[in-house]
């Protein structure tokens, strides 16, 4: 009777993995363009990156412009040029569990204690604000066995033609079983840019 029982749980739990792969994406503020003051569809693009840890990797910078120049923006030199400025950095894009590993590092002083969380300082300090948002930015609630890979983005868009701007930050993630980094990562950037272009 116990083995059978046992059986049946072991069951239940690789029934809750996710084989298929499974994306999810979230703004945390939604912004609204104004497309009636387009006197021309230009725009300025800045894209940083200060994930670390794995997350250097992601490049948004190429797959924005195409996507822009395939909704007939031009993508200029100087914001002075553009009707919009759009400001990209990469706060996290990893695997959660890495995400979870900075933490714990950071509550056990390896990166200077807590107090670092807010004063972003140096590449550590940017570590541990990256993972912390990472982890509270939940999506998809998914089994043990699954593989979350996901990617924190913050942005901001500036209208030049009456200097106003907002801010908003990007969730993305992929699941998957036996997911890696390097089949992840595509799929953040694919999302994530999709996000960020749907915004115009």
């Amino acid at each position: 009777m116990n083995k059978f029982y046992i059986l049946i749980c072991l069951l239940l739990l690789v029934g809750c993995a996710t084989m298929q792969l499974e994306t999810n994406s979230k703004l945390t503020r939604t912004i609204v363009i104004d497309h009636s003051q387009l006197t021309n569809k230009t725009i300025y693009l800045q894209v940083t990156n200060t994930a670390n840890s794995g997350g250097e990797k992601m490049n948004l910078n190429e797959n924005i412009i195409n996507s822009f120049k395939a909704k007939g923006y031009e993508i200029v030199d100087s914001s002075q040029k553009a009707s919009y400025s759009l400001f990209v950095n990469v706060l996290f894009a990893n695997n959660l569990k890495e995400a979870r590993a900075i933490q714990a590092a950071a509550v056990g002083g390896v990166f200077g204690g807590v107090g670092a969380l807010a004063s972003g300082s140096n590449g550590s300090n940017s570590l541990i604000v990256g993972a912390t948002a990472a982890l509270a930015g939940g999506l998809i609630g998914k089994a043990l066995e699954d593989e979350t890979f996901r990617t924190v983005i913050d942005i901001q868009v500036v209208n030049n033609l009456n200097n106003s701007n907002e801010n908003t930050r990007v969730y993305c993630e992929a699941i998957k079983t036996d997911l890696d980094l390097n089949e992840a990562m595509p799929i953040l950037e694919k999302e994530a840019t999709k996000s960020i272009v749907n915004i115009f």
